[in-house]
């Protein structure tokens, strides 16, 4: 009997160190098994974020190049060429691209897209509407932040084409007479015949 106990109590703690291998190697495989999961989960995530800025990108496109928008470029164009007064100025266009500056400035767009898409048109249409904002800031109090999103995208977009066009500022803005031209272009849209379904082109600054 004496020997019996003394066997037992040898092999009691070898069994508890088994125990706690095979609770370690648990843990250990819970672990793996939890970062496996996060990583697909943020694999995951990072898709469903790029699905989500190509759907706001080209719904975007789609709202710009869309007959409603289409019929308020060409009028605000026909108001800056003909210097309408300040109170008659309309401001759709430039909210569509105050929104596209906002969401990207809040990363749900793509600024390499956004520029593909709204570089050329956002640019002239910052260079036509700049005196308009100007005074429509000074009127309020000399508030920056009206048509802030929208400057902060031309910004963005002046930086990339910079680096990819290997001009400067000075050289890709605008002069009065190409604004003039690009004015007339808007205006045109509204006549010129549209099928159901297609956009506007997207040209490159000249």
């Amino acid at each position: 009997m004496g020997t019996s106990r003394n066997l037992i109590a040898n092999r009691a703690p070898q069994r508890y160190t088994w125990d706690m291998i095979w609770e370690a190697l648990v843990a250990v495989a819970t672990c793996a098994l939890v970062g496996v999961t996060w990583r697909a989960f943020k694999a995951q995530l990072a898709v469903a974020r790029d699905q989500m800025k190509v759907e706001l990108q080209m719904k975007r496109e789609e709202i710009f190049g869309g007959e409603r928008l289409v019929r308020q470029r060409a009028a605000l164009a026909t108001q800056l060429l003909r210097k309408a007064p300040h109170d008659e100025i309309q401001e759709d266009v430039m909210n569509f691209f105050e929104t596209v500056g906002m969401l990207l400035r809040r990363g749900y767009l793509d600024q390499e897209m956004a520029w593909v898409a709204f570089s050329y048109h956002g640019i002239h249409w910052w260079s036509a509407c700049k005196e308009y904002i100007a005074e429509e800031r000074r009127r309020h109090e000399n508030d920056d932040t009206i048509f802030a999103e929208f400057g902060n995208l031309v910004e963005a977009l002046y930086r990339i084409e910079e680096r990819e066009r290997g001009k400067s500022r000075a050289e890709l803005e605008p002069s009065a007479e190409r604004l003039t031209r690009f004015l007339r272009e808007e205006v045109a849209l509204e006549s010129a015949p549209r099928p159901a379904g297609t956009r506007t082109s997207f040209d490159t600054v000249s």
